[in-house]
């Protein structure tokens, strides 16, 4: 039994029970994760990608990348804490327009970097990401379908967590304790 893989059931589990509880809990959360993600992608544009082309332009687009999600970032996890209820559907969809200026800034800096012989994936994988993101963030504000979509995702992680559980504790080892142990001395031959 790997506990790894049964501590693993049991969160993804619980997460799933909380999607289907509280979808409007959950929406919360995922808005001020997506905030302190995008401060702390922020931080790194700011201090790591600028500076690897010496184009004027480049350094330009990334600083104002860099700086537009260090404050949306910030924005994210300090509105709806002040406003509550209302700023959640706003800064979501703020968020989503974030991203998707984000992804065409992005893809500027791609082609930059690909012409100066500057590995592409990573940035490729955060494109991708940021799409999908923004496509979460546009649907989940909506009441009915938000809502909906949350918890038939709830319902998959609580039913893949009980499966990842059971497996586990299914494929346990079994222990056999003996009823006596005997010493065998193989010394005195």
């Amino acid at each position: 039994m790997d506990k790894n893989k049964l501590f693993l059931g049991f969160v993804t589990a619980a997460l799933g029970l909380f999607l289907l509880i509280s979808p409007s809990t959950f929406i919360s959360f995922f808005v001020i994760i997506l905030g302190v993600a995008a401060v702390i992608d922020g931080i790194f544009i700011l201090a790591a990608t600028r500076d690897l082309i010496i184009d004027p332009q480049y350094k330009l687009i990334v600083t104002i990348r860099g700086v537009m999600s260090v404050l949306v970032g910030l924005l994210a996890v300090a509105l709806p804490k002040l406003v509550a209820a209302v700023a959640w559907g706003a800064m979501a969809y703020t968020l989503a327009v974030y991203l998707i200026i984000s992804v065409v800034l992005q893809l500027y800096t791609i082609t930059q970097l690909r012409r100066n012989g500057i590995m592409i994936r990573q940035s490729m994988i955060e494109v991708a990401t940021s799409l999908v993101l923004v496509l979460v963030l546009f649907i989940i504000p909506s009441e009915t379908i938000g809502t909906l979509i949350i918890r038939i995702f709830g319902v998959a992680l609580l039913t893949g967590g009980i499966a990842m559980t059971l497996i586990q504790w299914k494929n346990r080892p079994e222990t056999i304790i003996p009823d006596s142990v005997e010493t065998v001395d193989n010394t005195n031959k």
